[in-house]
């Protein structure tokens, strides 16, 4: 019998690496960081890239405010950027990234306000300036700290765009005055969306729309005995004394101040209706509705149950027919004309809508249509000025009861409720916005063709998601004159002038480019270069002999505006792309999908403008961070995660291969039971790197097997991992992140971990050397391609197990990132459908229930044309069943392959563990032959030399 007591371990060749099997991401991580950065790892094979002419690849980065720690929406976008760049440089281009901050505007004045608990309306503007500027470097500090120990450190980051920066201050001045000689900034009056707690303009950019409850009140617009006369005759009716009135509708009470108008739809029927005692007009569609708020109405229904009529239609007539008749307002002594226009729905309220051009962007147009007075009786702060009457001195929102109150006992109000609707809300005050009629700067979107032109080139650039296009078609088509001015301290000034003789303001391009120029004199180190507008005298920038263009007066004062940081961030493709020398269009941009009518539509049109061309040849959006049940994140929610408490626990890189793992075109659910799931394929995916390293330790160069020469079933394997990486780099440049975590696992699970390992164990453990070195061969390629395949994502695993690998067999390539992205292989059909054959087949191995593995012997019984495919497998068929032995190969009379499983003949072998005859070898009785022969050739290797 064999003596299952002796040891044969000492001649195994089990795995061996100091490759740590804990990962400990958050310990480890920084330290890789640091590696990165000392070595210059980017930089480097940026560098390499251009010398061998790598064409150029550009990820122009959109700009994150500097006020505040990154979340976990921070780290989605950072992480989706990083791995961009680092698959086209690996990719062998010249995946040239600056990373970029936006560093002007409020949403850094009011963290720096709240910092200082400051009062923007008192503080001196040159000391916020000055403080605006220290929060901003310090959150940019801040930030870019925390980027680069998420891994996304791969790019310029030394080195990164500021729109504090004298030189892009510079171009965006440059770029007002181009805009400004080209006819496309003008000054005008305009209602504009207006917030009353920061007391600025804002742009549709700032603006977020979320529920809201609003007073809802129907309201009586009565008309004098002379306008009731003229109104009847157009229905047909004589004039009997009974009241008349047009009943509107509207959820800001606080407008009727303001109100000069009611708007009625040209082609809606309207009818009078006498209910009770007085005649109303209300659109016929929406008749039902509205008479069953009248209070009258309700008693008639009480007392005249149906079929009884409780109103009565008196007669009908179209909109357009009362163009230009008038009603009185319902609280002030004057006439509302009534209106037509196109806007007016019938789905809700009366069919007249109550118009205030000075509180509302159609209600303008409107009143420049008919030329009606603009009436704006609100001040910067929200609170209502003489021009409101009784109302002088209150806040608008508090006025809302008062009003309401004031109708009803006036007789005015028919109805007065609550309302739920999405409301417009300041992006960083959270607090609702008015219109309000002002004077601003704009860039007149239907000057020149500029909406068409920006049409235009929409077409010509790719979307991904496809679905892109129309959005951001859209976005073009419905975009408002854009306001570009505000009314803030901290931010590029515009360099406009205001003439005193005759109010007119106006933009010189001279002047405007000569104050570029002296702000491209300053260094950064000398402060904020446009606080130059705030304290030198604008006579220091202007041409000789500037003077008023309407007048020619030149009694003229400095405006005090900052430009829209929209507007700012737009010429990022002038200031960065073209003032860097970098390619112009970018050949990507990508942010969140709100930037379609953010900062991908700011670029487009500024470019367009100044350019004629799209400033990115492709759009890439990505979703958003919801927790796990789908809702949005939010620390009062509980349901906040930060991206440093992630970091910390987690580590970097499990959070890279979340965002991987999603869909990230669609909203992104996290949760800490997804983050668990995802830790588990991480260290599935850590474990089997360990394993390749712990697999070829020993190999050395001179010993690698050619794939010529290597075992079959090695073969197969290079030639299952060459589909492989071609599928996965394809994915990458497509940028399909989902799909090529997809593949990786896939390849992991089902071609590594369920077939190609478990067929090595046996050759990597106790085979023969030659043998060995083929597997080990086989196994060091496929380590190389998953290392630089997971590299994007995994980057500090990646770098980490490849630091692990012997010196030598890295050769020049001292970082993963030296590496190339497999390039893509013709596929070898016939060895594909030979390892498809080989999984199926071991797959009926495994099935079979209560035998181990490696104790079976097998019969494979395959259709005839089968057999020359088998038989050139040799023990390899054996080797990937991971069977004892292999009987024989019959024929299946379905033609399909299959295994039949016997029962092991012969011993277990106390080396190998497969079954066969023993004692081939005296010495080693308990060894199967092939085992002894090792055995004695490994005794033989270790014998003293003799004398």
């Amino acid at each position: 019998m064999p003596d299952a007591d002796r040891d044969y371990r000492w001649s195994l060749n089990l795995p061996k690496t100091d490759f740590p099997m804990r990962a400990e991401l958050p310990k480890r991580e920084p330290a890789r960081v640091a590696w990165w950065a000392d070595r210059r790892t980017y930089l480097t094979r940026l560098e390499r890239n251009g010398r061998d002419g790598g064409a150029p690849f550009i990820l122009h980065d959109g700009p994150p405010y500097a006020n505040g720690d990154m979340h976990m929406g921070t780290f989605l976008n950072r992480f989706l950027k990083d791995a961009l760049v680092k698959i086209h440089l690996l990719d062998g281009r010249y995946a040239d990234f600056v990373p970029g901050w936006d560093m002007h505007g409020l949403p850094i004045e009011k963290e720096t306000l709240k910092h200082l608990k400051l009062d923007f309306r008192t503080a001196d503007p040159i000391e916020l300036r000055r403080a605006c500027r220290e929060r901003a470097l310090y959150w940019l500090d801040r930030q870019r700290s925390q980027m680069l120990r998420m891994g996304a450190s791969f790019g310029r980051f030394d080195d990164p765009y500021m729109t504090i920066a004298p030189e892009f201050e510079a171009t965006i001045v440059e770029t007002l005055a181009d805009l400004a000689e080209r006819d496309y900034l003008y000054k005008g009056l305009r209602s504009t969306l207006w917030c009353v707690y920061d007391e600025t303009a804002l742009a549709e950019a700032e603006i977020e729309y979320k529920d809201h409850t609003s007073p809802s009140v129907y309201v009586r617009f009565p008309a004098s005995a002379a306008q009731r006369a003229a109104l009847l005759e157009k229905f047909g009716l004589t004039d009997d004394g009974t009241p008349l009135s047009i009943a509107i509708w509207t959820t800001t009470p606080w407008t009727l101040p303001a109100n000069v108008a009611v708007a009625l739809s040209p082609t809606a029927t309207y009818g009078v209706y006498r209910i009770g005692n007085e005649d109303v007009i209300v659109a016929a569609a929406l008749a039902a509705d509205v008479l069953a708020r009248f209070p009258r109405h309700a008693e008639l229904v009480e007392a005249q149950p149906s079929p009884s009529p409780q109103a009565t239609l008196r007669g009908e007539a179209v909109g357009a027919t009362l163009d230009r008749l008038a009603v009185r307002h319902p609280f002030l002594d004057r006439d509302s004309l009534v209106i037509l226009a196109d806007y007016v729905e019938l789905e809700t309220g009366t069919g007249a809508v109550h118009t205030a051009p000075g509180h509302g962007e159609v209600d303008f147009d409107s009143g420049v249509e008919y030329g009606l007075p603009v009436i704006n009786p609100v001040d910067g702060g929200g609170r209502f000025t003489a021009e409101a009457g009784p109302y002088a001195g209150a806040f608008i929102f508090d006025a809302n009861a008062r009003i309401v109150e004031d109708l009803r006992a006036s007789g005015a109000l028919i109805a007065n409720e609550s309302y739920e609707h999405s409301y417009p809300h300041c992006w960083r005050c959270k607090n609702p916005v008015v219109y309000r009629a002002t004077s601003q700067w704009f860039i007149g979107m239907d000057r020149h063709g500029l909406r068409e032109r920006a049409a235009g080139a929409v077409r010509t650039v790719e979307f991904f998601p496809a679905w892109g296009a129309t959005r951001m078609s859209q976005m073009v088509e419905n975009h408002p004159e854009w306001c570009v001015s505000r009314q803030r301290a901290w931010g590029t000034p515009i360099p406009a002038l205001a003439c005193g003789s005759c109010s007119e303001s106006f933009l010189s391009p001279e002047l405007a480019r000569a104050f570029a120029a002296a702000m491209r004199a300053r260094s950064f180190d000398e402060g904020n270069a446009s606080d130059l507008w705030w304290t030198e005298d604008w006579r220091a920038f202007a041409p000789a002999g500037l003077a008023c263009p309407r007048c020619g007066g030149t009694d003229l004062q400095k405006e005090r505006n900052i430009v829209d940081i929209w507007f700012e961030s737009g010429v990022t493709w002038r200031a960065v792309l073209v003032e860097r020398g970098m390619k112009y269009p970018a050949d990507a941009y990508l942010e969140g999908g709100d930037q379609y009518r953010g900062w991908f539509r700011s670029n487009l049109v500024t470019s367009v403008a100044v350019e004629d061309r799209a400033p990115y040849e492709r759009v890439i959006a990505h979703g958003w961070v919801v927790d796990q049940h789908g809702h949005a994140m939010h620390k009062s929610a509980g349901n906040y995660i930060a991206a440093d408490e992630a970091i910390a626990k987690y580590g970097a890189d499990v959070l890279r291969l979340w965002v991987a793992s999603a869909e990230f075109t669609g909203d992104i659910r996290l949760g800490a039971h997804l983050l668990d799931n995802v830790s588990n394929v991480y260290r599935n995916l850590r474990n089997r790197l360990r394993w390749f390293l712990g697999s070829v330790e020993g190999l050395t160069p001179d010993a690698i097997v050619p794939r010529a020469a290597m075992e079959p079933l090695d073969r197969l394997a290079l030639a299952a991992l060459d589909a492989f990486a071609t599928e996965v780099g394809e994915h990458y440049r497509a940028f399909r992140l989902h799909d090529a975590y997809v593949a990786i696992q896939k390849f992991d699970v089902d071609d590594l971990s369920r077939f190609y390992v478990d067929a090595l164990k046996d050759r990597l453990y106790s085979g023969a050397p030659e043998r060995r070195a083929s597997a080990q061969s086989a196994l060091l390629a496929i380590f190389r391609t998953m290392c630089v395949l997971l590299a994007p994502v995994l980057s500090f695993t990646a770098e980490e197990a490849w630091q692990h690998l012997d010196p030598a067999l890295r050769g020049d390539a001292e970082s993963v990132f030296d590496l190339a992205l497999p390039q893509p292989v013709a596929a070898d059909a016939d060895a594909l459908a030979t390892w498809a054959l080989l999984k199926e087949l071991r797959a009926q191995v495994a099935a079979n229930e209560g035998v181990r593995d490696f104790q079976l012997d097998a019969r494979v019984d395959v259709a005839p044309d089968l057999h020359e495919r088998f038989a050139a497998l040799g023990d390899s068929l054996r080797e990937a069943l991971v069977v004892s032995a292999l009987r024989g190969i019959g024929r299946s009379a379905d033609g399909t392959a299959k295994v039949v499983t016997l029962p092991a003949q012969g011993e277990k072998c106390q080396r190998c563990w497969k079954y066969l005859p023993l004692g081939a070898d005296p010495e080693h009785p308990d060894l199967h032959a092939e085992c002894a022969a090792i055995v004695r050739a490994l005794e033989t290797a270790a014998a003293p030399a003799s004398p």
